[in-house]
């Protein structure tokens, strides 16, 4: 008959008891585990055998499994030289293209000088078939740099200039007079070069109105007679 644990453990009680098989002094520390290990019974780690790594176990790998390897998607393929540059001329005409529309809004972006192109006008009150002497003056409320000088006479021999002066430069030279009429709107070749007015100076045409009625216009009528200064301008003075 072969001998239990008990039987065998009692054949050395101080091995026995230094290994915790036996109680000594009312102890049983270790004789849960003694007891369960000789029957082949240990429940050593029950606590955490069954559900050890549950945490883990299933949830492992789910916040990389789906993107895992998303990084690594396949490359497009590098373009060719005759691709690069078809791409650059494309991107370079289309900034070209809005910029010029842009310019249309704003056309002095990007620029420290905001320049426009303005009119400045100068008149005097005349009663139509009444001669009287011209004199009109003024100065603008920006800078400006007149091009261009039109006159408001409706025909021939309707009014006379005998002097423009813009900044106290004369435009005109010389001692003869000039028809109004050749600063119609309709005119053509009618640019000068005349100074930069500012508002610290004035513009003044001097000549006459000759009391001529065109046909389609009322003698006595009240009216004005206008020259106005187009040309390059600051936006503020």
């Amino acid at each position: 008959m072969r001998p239990n644990a008990n039987q065998l453990a009692m054949r050395d009680p101080a091995l026995a008891a230094l290994m915790g098989i036996v109680a000594i002094g009312g102890t049983n520390f270790g004789g849960d585990l003694a007891r369960h290990s000789v029957h082949g019974e240990s429940d050593f780690g029950d606590d955490y055998g069954a559900e050890f790594g549950d945490d883990m176990g299933a949830e492992f790998g789910d916040d990389y499994g789906a993107e895992f390897g998303a990084a690594a998607a396949p490359r497009s393929p590098r373009p060719s030289p005759q691709q690069l540059a078809a791409l650059w001329n494309s991107h370079h005409q289309k900034k070209a293209h809005s910029a010029k529309r842009g310019a249309l809004l704003e056309p002095n972006k990007g620029s420290d000088v905001k320049v426009e192109r303005y009119a400045f006008s100068i008149s005097q009150a005349i009663t139509m078939g009444t001669a009287v002497a011209l004199q009109l003056t003024g100065q603008p409320d920006t800078n400006i740099r007149p091009q261009r000088v039109t006159m408001n006479a409706p025909s021939p021999m309707f009014a006379f200039v005998s002097e423009i002066k813009v900044s106290n430069v004369s435009v005109t030279v010389g001692g003869g007079v000039e028809d109004a009429f050749n600063y119609g709107a309709n005119g053509v070749g009618q640019s000068l070069d005349m100074p930069t007015l500012t508002p610290a100076n004035r513009a003044t045409v001097l000549g006459s109105y000759s009391g001529f009625v065109p046909p389609g216009f009322v003698g006595g009528s009240a009216v004005f007679f206008t020259a106005t200064f187009k040309g390059p301008a600051s936006i503020v003075s």
